[in-house]
């Protein structure tokens, strides 16, 4: 009987769908069975939770482009001692910022943890499992591209934005990518009416938009659900230093405006993670919090995310003529 992996990746980027994509296509190299689970980082105990209920049988957990976050990660870590109670083989590959506690305390339960902001998650997925694999380093460059937000590669931004429209299940983008089919007629259909709307979107999210000048910092607060990749764009031209973007559910995007600027230690503060140019994090929106969001456009605290922003800059020296936050 072949084996069965289970891969846990991130679902709403082009670099988690890259990594599942390439531990489908090593499943299928392999003849193995391949189970397809995605996280956001916040959730990832609820999630791994789902697996171990149910999923009775597997031998390989992947874990790919989650980060994990200090306030959940004695969860985590319980949940690893228990699938590794299964004899379960764990890989985790991560290109976030962790702490070197918490990365010393995973390592000590897991098979192989590999975490290294030089590379996206795709690229160490593929380095690791498929390194001789050209339709394998074609999936992580084109993530690559994206993730680094190079945008060197139109491919890569037409991808991504097929991933965020909805429009295709996460299955069958990564079902296509793991066969070497990265663009088709349905494909194309979908990109001609997505640009259509793009420009309605962010029209609408620039109504949507409140100016705070923090220090010498110009910040944009977007709220509604505009993509934040899609809406950064248009605020960097602007002269945005910082983008944040609400959603009624209480997540949050950030994005910057000029490359000097580093989003981690905002996102930290927040209590989710990400990069030094796209991050996020999640507020505890209660479901008042939600409904007047929704319906009112009413976004409590609000005010906790301009404050997190201000106090990283003073910590930071932002004050005193510095251009950077990291």
């Amino acid at each position: 009987m072949g084996k069965t992996i289970v891969a846990l990746t991130h679902g709403r980027d082009l670099d988690g769908i890259a990594s599942a994509a390439i531990i489908y296509r090593f499943s299928k190299i392999r003849n193995y069975k391949c189970r397809l689970y995605f996280s956001e980082p916040y959730n990832l105990g609820e999630n791994l939770e789902k697996i171990l209920l149910f999923e009775k049988v597997f031998d390989e957990l992947v874990i790919a482009d989650i980060g994990l976050n200090r306030e959940i990660s004695s969860v985590i870590i319980n949940l690893l001692r228990r699938v590794k109670e299964r004899n379960v083989l764990i890989k985790w590959f991560d290109h976030h910022i962790w702490d070197d506690d918490l990365a010393e305390s995973i390592r000590k339960i897991v098979d192989l943890l590999k975490v290294d902001s030089r590379f996206c998650a795709a690229e160490l997925v593929q380095i690791n499992l498929l390194p001789r694999d050209s339709i394998a380093r074609r999936i992580a460059l084109l993530a690559r591209d994206m993730d680094f937000w190079l945008k060197k590669d139109e491919l890569s931004v037409k991808i991504s934005k097929i991933i965020r429209s909805g429009n295709v299940s996460k299955n069958e983008i990564i079902e296509k990518l793991s066969e070497g089919i990265f663009w088709d007629k349905k494909f194309q259909e979908i990109y001609d009416k997505l640009s259509v709307f793009e420009k309605e979107i962010i029209e609408k999210a620039l109504k949507n938009t409140e100016t705070y000048y923090i220090k010498k910092l110009k910040v944009a607060f977007v709220k509604g659900k505009a993509p934040a990749g899609l809406i950064a764009d248009t605020l960097a031209e602007k002269n945005y230093d910082i983008i944040v973007v609400i959603s009624p559910t209480g997540k949050i995007s950030l994005r910057r405006g000029k490359e000097s600027i580093n989003l981690v230690p905002i996102a930290k503060k927040l209590g989710g993670g990400g990069h030094p140019y796209a991050a996020g994090a999640m507020l505890n929106y209660n479901a008042i919090d939600r409904f007047l969001a929704k319906f009112f456009g009413i976004f409590r605290k609000k005010d906790k995310i301009l404050k997190v922003i201000e106090e990283t800059i003073i910590a930071k020296g932002e004050d005193n003529g510095s251009n950077t936050c990291n």
